[in-house]
């Protein structure tokens, strides 16, 4: 599918919100129906917690791969961020909602500078020296690809990372 084609479709949903009802109604769901994963409890107080994020938004290192754009299921695949990455280095590649803010201030997508703050405040313990930046646009065989390969990758990232606390954060 064109990119044009995808970026249209991410200004019409954002713009008429009545479209993602009649969306989530012929994908057979009711908006607000869409379950919250199993949640853990946070064992750490924050001041003594490390941090990691996970970004849906398709923050990315500059110097990696881009989101595959192409596909109409999405890109299930992964990208670690470095914590040290300067937001510079950072580009989103992402074309099913409008980035425009998130253009001017990665932080809207992938906190990591506000973050940085609370460290140097006392009010987070730390953050982790790695993050995942992926899509949040998956269907069929990507999701299923996600859930299979890429949830354990996280998984096992941020237990070798000694990770108190993941933050999700849409795009």
């Amino acid at each position: 599918m064109a990119r044009w084609w995808n970026r249209l479709q991410s200004v019409v949903y954002t713009r008429l919100h009545w479209i993602n009802e009649l969306y989530a109604r012929a994908a057979g769901r009711e908006v607000g129906e869409i379950p919250l994963p199993p949640l853990a409890t946070v064992r750490s107080p924050l001041p003594e917690a490390r941090l990691a994020v996970v970004t849906t938004a398709g923050v990315h290192l500059r110097t990696q791969e881009p989101f595959d754009m192409a596909d109409g299921e999405g890109d299930a695949s992964l990208r670690v961020l470095p914590t040290d990455a300067a937001p510079a280095d950072l580009t989103i590649t992402h074309d099913y909602y409008d980035h425009r803010a998130a253009d001017r201030d990665i932080n809207c997508v992938y906190p990591v500078e506000r973050l940085r703050e609370l460290v140097s405040r006392g009010e987070l313990g730390s953050l982790a020296p790695r993050h995942v930046g992926m899509m949040g646009h998956l269907y069929g065989t990507q999701w299923e690809r996600l859930n299979r390969e890429g949830a354990r990758r996280i998984a096992a990232l941020f237990r070798d990372d000694a990770v108190d606390v993941a933050l999700a954060v849409p795009g």
